[in-house]
């Protein structure tokens, strides 16, 4: 159950706080209809609505020990196979949807891979990156207790600690 004041990630948006629970007054919503009110840790001014029967775009974040957990394993995370180019972006999208950490990191490995065969990034590929880093690195932040500026640099000294 989440509840005022709990941490949550919305979508791929980051890290938010729940900031109120209940009806809204807005013309365009459903009277009775009960919502999060969310508001972004990172941008003071970015604010979320969620219907609370919505299961899908908000979770419970991380925490210390799965965060450090998926940080050891993204070496042996496969990388996102497209079967067709002309729809890559779908299943990039698609797999984003889910809402899951280790998803967001099989599209960046996609993106990575993507970009060194290529010898360059696409600007979709680009905004994909910026995107699912900030998602990603707004959790490892806040499960590791860590400034978001510090989370590349954190996760490359853990991975060469386990080579």
């Amino acid at each position: 159950m989440i509840r005022q004041g709990d941490a949550v990630v919305y979508k791929n948006k980051g890290m938010f706080k729940v900031h109120n629970v209940g009806t809204l007054d807005f013309s365009h919503v459903s009277r009775g209809k009960e919502y999060y009110t969310l508001q972004s840790i990172i941008d003071a001014k970015e604010r979320a609505y969620v219907p609370i029967d919505d299961q899908t775009s908000i979770r419970k974040p991380m925490n210390h020990s799965e965060a450090m957990e998926l940080i050891n394993r993204l070496d042996k995370i496969e990388i996102l196979w497209v079967q067709n180019e002309k729809l890559r972006e779908r299943d990039y999208r698609d797999c984003i949807a889910k809402n899951s950490p280790e998803g967001w990191i099989k599209v960046l490995k996609t993106l990575n891979e993507r970009t060194k065969s290529r010898g360059s990034a696409t600007m979709m590929d680009k905004k994909y990156r910026q995107m699912l880093e900030h998602a990603l690195y707004s959790e490892f932040s806040y499960a590791l207790g860590i400034p978001i500026d510090k989370v590349g640099e954190f996760i490359a000294e853990q991975l060469q600690k386990n080579d």
